[in-house]
């Protein structure tokens, strides 16, 4: 799967895509969305954003969907890259590792 994000000027613009893009993928686009973009510090515009996961091989005729009504695609990544990382179990403090044997 791809996560893919783009930037639209207007919601109209991204609304036509979404619809476009679920029509094009036949339901096969989960998770597509579209929110407003601010920028913490920034005036409001009228900025919007459209993400979506797409199956690898639906990936490009997204992107080229998108493209071609205007957007400009900020991200394509590859699902995984968007999971938290696993940290590595630590190991217990024993049992005989006690404050009064710290040395500072």
């Amino acid at each position: 799967m791809r996560v893919l994000a783009a930037r639209f000027r207007d919601r109209g613009a991204a609304s036509v895509v979404r619809e476009r893009l679920l029509s094009a993928l036949h339901g096969d686009a989960s998770d597509v969305d579209i929110a407003p973009l601010g920028t913490p510090g920034q005036p409001e515009s009228s900025d919007m954003v459209l993400a979506g996961r797409f199956p690898d091989n639906d990936a490009d005729v997204a992107e080229r969907l998108i493209s071609d009504a205007g957007g400009e695609v900020v991200a394509n990544v590859d699902e995984a890259l968007t999971r938290p990382r696993s940290r590595p179990h630590s190991n217990p403090w024993k049992t005989g590792f006690r404050r009064e044997r710290l040395l500072a």
